[in-house]
């Protein structure tokens, strides 16, 4: 289930998952993309994801091949969790291979939000 959290950056798509990114969590951050973000080039995602079983990003690689024109614009991704979620997240490092990916603990939370900024 994916959930808008507060943004601390105007240009960054601060969201939660919890369990698998579905089809449709993605066609919620693709309307986003679409109203806010399309027409002003490169935006961030802040990506807070709950290490629960099955955790996986099947649905978001669905839309990123659906609509790949939009997810081009992502410029940076912070993936925060509780556990290494690497090998996890790798199929979406090779659908956007020129987006930049960095992990970070639940308690370096601050950290990537300084790297987003950056």
């Amino acid at each position: 289930m994916l959930s808008f959290v507060p943004s601390k950056d105007i240009e960054t798509i601060a969201i939660e998952f919890e369990g698998a990114a579905t089809y449709r969590d993605a066609m919620k951050i693709d309307k986003i993309i679409q109203e806010k973000y399309a027409d002003k080039g490169k935006f961030n995602i802040y990506a807070i994801i709950s290490e629960r079983q099955g955790a996986s990003f099947e649905g978001l690689e669905e839309s990123m091949k659906v609509n790949m024109d939009a997810w081009n614009h992502f410029h940076k991704f912070a993936v925060i969790s509780s556990s290494h979620i690497k090998e996890k997240s790798a199929e979406i490092e090779k659908l956007l291979p020129k987006l930049e990916v960095k992990y970070f603990t639940l308690d370096e939370m601050n950290n990537a939000w300084d790297w987003i900024q950056e």
